[in-house]
């Protein structure tokens, strides 16, 4: 390694903050980059009036949540969130090698420990300013940051393959549950129409029930009772909160809900925005009120087949009819009056244990996909670190 020499970050930058409310100009907003990528995607986030300029070639690091690593190099005069930093880097210094150095493991590391906040944490330009940077010459900068571009870009490549691989295993099981709980396991099975477009023709055999025949709401709160484990539905089901991460446990929680095991938690408020719809929890905890939770009636309906429907039909399509107010809300009566098929009792457990089967084979398959795409991730990381901190020499490779 040639030599580097010391300067904090301060002295390769200037901070740019000029205030624009032109609206002709692109809009780049938090939730426009990918954490740790510097990559744009569109979003349908606006400005609000409060925006900063930036230019061609400017570095933009998002302060609000500095830890998710989100810096971006806008390809022309844009309009920024205030929640970016503008920097503007001086004579001699690359704007990419800049990048790749606020992408490093350790600069990301030292500044998450100087935030201040807990449900907002920000970094500021004070923080930021006075952090060390060992600087290449020029020439050598450049070397750098088009070896980053192009070692980056051959992970990320593998990245997407191995993201398209999970994502086809996704649709195989969400087609296998589909075809398990509108046509049950018998190919031969004579069938009738359901009566609902988004259902189609189901075996003749099952019935059709609504949902206030197969669930009853519980709305037990847990009142001034903190013992609860907080719980959260998302994309991978009911989980419970991990308030060690940064999370908080609610100062006022009197209206959240009990939740217990098998208990179906539905999503049915912003119909269009969440895909959270539905969850079926496997903890004793509690949840915000702003969801629905089920008890599956005993000796009618499987709370696991039920959930398995709500789970792989078209639900937007199925709920729409009876979305209200500008937050596409589904009210509880409403829901309660959807109808769904129903099989025979010991046909959803046979069509369950069928499904725990194949779904648990292919979502072990997701999960090692998974764990090798944090793995390349972590490679990228790793490697941009020790290139930008000099630790890894690159000259002649």
């Amino acid at each position: 390694m040639r030599e580097w020499h010391p300067y904090r970050i301060k002295d390769i930058v200037q901070l740019v903050s000029i205030k624009s409310e032109d609206l002709t100009l692109p809009y780049i907003a938090l939730d426009n980059i990918i954490s740790w990528d510097a990559t744009f995607v569109p979003s349908d986030s606006a400005t609000d009036g409060n925006s900063n300029l930036c230019e061609a070639g400017d570095v933009l690091f998002g302060k609000l949540r500095p830890y998710l690593a989100k810096a971006y190099i806008p390809t022309e005069t844009s309009i920024c969130s205030p929640e970016f930093l503008v920097l503007r880097p001086n004579k001699g210094t690359n704007n990419k090698f800049l990048l790749y150095f606020l992408l490093s493991k350790s600069f990301i590391s030292h500044i998450r420990n100087q935030v201040a906040g807990v449900k907002m944490p920000r970094t500021n330009w004070s923080q930021i300013s006075c952090y060390p940077i060992l600087m290449p010459s020029p020439d050598e900068q450049e070397t750098i940051a088009e070896y980053l571009d192009k070692e980056c870009e051959k992970i990320g490549r593998n990245i997407e393959l191995l993201e398209r691989k999970a994502d086809a295993y996704k649709r195989l099981r969400r087609s296998i549950i589909n075809r398990a709980v509108t046509r049950g396991l018998n190919p031969d099975v004579p069938l009738k129409p359901s009566g609902n477009d988004w259902i189609g023709d189901i075996p003749a055999h099952w019935r059709i029930e609504r949902n206030k025949n197969l669930l009853t709401e519980s709305k037990e709160t847990v009142g001034d009772d903190n013992s609860y484990q907080l719980l959260s539905l998302t994309l991978n089901g009911v989980i419970i909160r991990d308030l060690d991460g940064g999370g908080k446990f609610p100062a006022e929680f009197n209206t959240y809900k009990k939740v217990h095991p098998n208990n179906l938690i539905f999503c049915l408020f912003d119909m269009d925005e969440t895909p959270r719809t539905i969850g079926l929890s496997a903890h004793k905890g509690m949840i915000t009120g702003a969801y629905d939770v089920f008890d599956a009636i005993p000796d009618v309906v499987i709370p696991k087949w039920v959930y398995y429907f709500y789970f792989c039909i078209d639900q937007r399509k199925a709920l729409k009819p009876y979305y209200t107010g500008l937050r596409k809300v589904v009210k509880t009566q409403n829901f309660a009056n959807i109808h769904i098929p129903v099989p025979p009792l010991e046909e959803q457990k046979e069509i369950v244990a069928y499904l725990d089967e194949k779904c648990g084979k292919i979502d072990a398959i997701i999960e090692k996909i998974g764990t090798q795409i944090e793995r390349m991730k972590e490679l990228k990381r790793s490697l941009i670190n020790e290139v930008v901190t000099g630790k890894r020499a690159i000259i002649n490779q």
